[in-house]
């Protein structure tokens, strides 16, 4: 079963207060990535009172002369002393924030020399500051008509393209930028800026990586470049990046946060762990890093601490119904009344929330109610009849009442909507399987196999792929698939168990064993695990150890009679025959209509009774 929180894994953006969505993830960094400025200021006199109103510039004398020339008189080369008064004046209102006055003066000055290229470059800075793109990038053509060469008029022209979304042009002047000067960090941080807003997520990370190589020391730049990378699902180099952030501002709690998504993505929950409990040190109160510390140490296992996070969350914010959603996942296999519980509430907040109905519904399967379970999934389809997960809930509710012709159906609805999802072709096959229809059950576990060989090798494409080959009893390459994961990610459960699992299957007892073993290490609370691992030492006739497993088991869970059922079958084994009718006794308890159970006990009795021990 896929666990649905899994891709409920949060970012946030901060640099434009939108969120942004990588499976519903959310992405943080910070505005302030340059410090530089894109064109430097000319100097202004300290002596100058930027409040002088324009008369004020112009000296009485010269306003009085009437033989002074018109700037349109002077000759080329000196315009620019009829200029400068306006310009200069402009540079000080400039200063000042009085962006509209400045442009004014900066006006005046191109009309009496037009040529003057750093004129038309503050024009068009004042232009943007009073967010008049559009004439912004007229001032930089007209800059550039007079110097082609201009670096910063490039520059100035590409960042307003941008802010018009005019992307493809902004990347052409950024280019030539480059062209003019490839050893100014702006243009490639620029570029990679607008990279991002094409969503070319791998070649913005890399014009972000030419930035940061010419300045290493660009936190918020090396925060951009992971998130690029993040996007692109470079995962390895994303941490890197994020890495190198933290290195050079170790209080920049976003940087932690996604660093410790892009190490979840990368399978490595353990130090995601450790990232996102720095940022919490930092921002004790920040929701998105208790919510994903949930997720993570759910991945891990660490089912109590993830419902504390998810608390802390619940805490901060009662009405996030994914905080409620996961903490009922986390809860669901030991305490599904709990877990009912937080569905519910999740559905109260959102009532248009599947992914609680398929929740509460996986929570009805594992306990047994089967009908129930069928309910939940088919409210979550009325909500969203394109949600695969609700469909494949339904036909394991379905196979599990023995229903798997209706399966079948549940399992092809779901593979209609997502034509990859290996476990629906994997739970469709082992439902042909029970049909006796074998031809087909091959051709479903042959598509598993012939998919994920061409797929990046994930922990679940590759556990799919084995229980594919098992299924086709290869149990040889079987085993082969879950070393692949295990190399990937050494703390998989599912991995481990599964490869005990096939190991068993080839009669390899003291492997499976040890796999067994390992992945008990890793979950402690499994019941399917210490289920198997009893089962095995039955098989090796190591019947006290069998006898601890189950124990454990019960402890876990009181009521499974299969625990008590094939507690009693070893104590058999042992002889103790007394202590295996009582141990039938309970499993019958629990499950009155358990006819095996039955038999083994009234045939422990009669044999009892024959010799006359009763």
């Amino acid at each position: 079963m896929l666990n649905l929180s899994q891709n409920r894994s949060k970012l946030s953006t901060a640099h434009n207060n939108i969120k942004t969505t990588i499976k519903t993830a959310k992405l943080v960094d910070r505005p302030k990535f340059l410090c530089a400025k894109l064109m430097p200021d000319l100097p202004t006199s300290a002596s100058e009172n930027p409040n002088e109103n324009t008369a004020a510039n112009t000296s009485p004398n010269t306003a009085a002369n009437p033989s002074n020339p018109q700037p349109a008189l002077l000759p080329p080369f000196l315009r620019i002393f009829a200029a400068f008064p306006s310009y200069d004046r402009g540079n000080r209102l400039y200063a000042s924030g009085r962006y509209e006055a400045a442009a004014a003066c900066y006006s005046k000055a191109v009309q009496i020399k037009p040529d003057w290229v750093s004129a038309w470059l503050k024009l068009g800075k004042a232009c943007k500051q009073l967010h008049s793109w559009a004439e912004a990038v007229t001032c930089c053509d007209r800059a550039l008509e007079i110097d082609p060469e201009e670096y910063w008029a490039w520059m100035q022209r590409g960042s307003a393209l941008l802010k018009l979304q005019n992307t493809q042009e902004a990347i052409a002047s950024f280019d030539k930028a480059i062209q003019l000067d490839a050893d100014k960090q702006e243009a490639w941080y620029l570029r990679g800026r607008t990279l991002e807003e094409m969503q070319q997520w791998s070649a913005a990370a890399d014009s972000y990586k030419r930035t940061t190589l010419i300045d290493p020391n660009l936190s918020a730049v090396w925060c951009r470049q992971g998130n690029a990378l993040l996007q692109a699902q470079r995962y390895a180099e994303s941490v890197a990046a994020y890495e190198r952030a933290v290195k050079l501002v170790p209080g920049n709690a976003e940087a932690w946060l996604n660093r410790g998504l892009a190490l979840m993505k990368a399978e490595r929950y353990a130090e995601a762990v450790t990232s996102y409990d720095r940022a919490i040190q930092l921002q004790p109160e920040n929701s998105l890093a208790w919510f994903n510390r949930g997720i993570a140490t759910a991945k891990l296992h660490r089912l109590a601490e993830a419902v504390a996070a998810y608390d802390r969350v619940i805490q901060l914010q009662p009405n996030d119904c994914e905080a409620w959603f996961n903490k009922g996942m986390a809860l669901k296999y030991q305490r599904p009344a709990a877990a009912i519980a937080c569905f519910d509430r999740a559905i109260q907040i959102n009532p248009f929330y599947p992914e609680a109905w398929i929740g509460w519904g996986q929570t009805l399967t594992e306990a047994g109610d089967f009908e129930g379970a069928i309910g939940c999934f088919d409210k979550a389809i009325q909500i969203n009849p394109n949600f695969p997960e609700a469909w494949l809930g339904r036909g394991i509710a379905l196979a599990k009442m023995e229903r798997h012709k209706d399966a079948i159906v549940a399992y092809s609805n779901a593979l209609q909507i997502q034509g990859d999802y290996l476990e629906a072709w994997n739970l469709r096959g082992k439902s042909l399987q029970q049909l006796q229809q074998h031809e087909e059950a091959i051709a479903c576990f042959d598509k598993v196999i012939s998919m994920s060989a061409t797929s990046e090798i994930t922990s679940k494409i590759g556990l799919q792929q084995g229980i594919a080959l098992e299924r086709l009893q290869r149990y040889e390459e079987a085993v082969a698939a879950y070393n692949q994961i295990i190399q990937l990610v050494p703390d998989s459960f599912e991995a481990w168990f599964k490869r005990g699992n096939a190991l068993e299957c080839l009669d390899h007892y003291e492997q499976a064993l040890s796999a067994y073993d390992r992945a008990i290490t890793i979950w402690p609370d499994n019941i399917q695990a210490w289920m198997h691992r009893g089962l095995l030492l039955s098989k090796m006739q190591r019947y006290s150890d069998a006898i601890a497993s189950f124990d454990r088991l019960i402890q876990l869970k009181p009521d499974s009679w299969e625990a008590w059922a094939a507690r009693g079958d070893v104590l058999q084994k042992m002889q103790r025959n007394q202590d295996a009718i009582s141990s039938y006794g309970v499993a019958l308890e629990i499950k009155p209509d358990c006819y095996e159970v039955l038999v083994s006990r009234e045939e422990l009795k009669l044999k009892g009774a024959i010799s006359g021990k009763w």
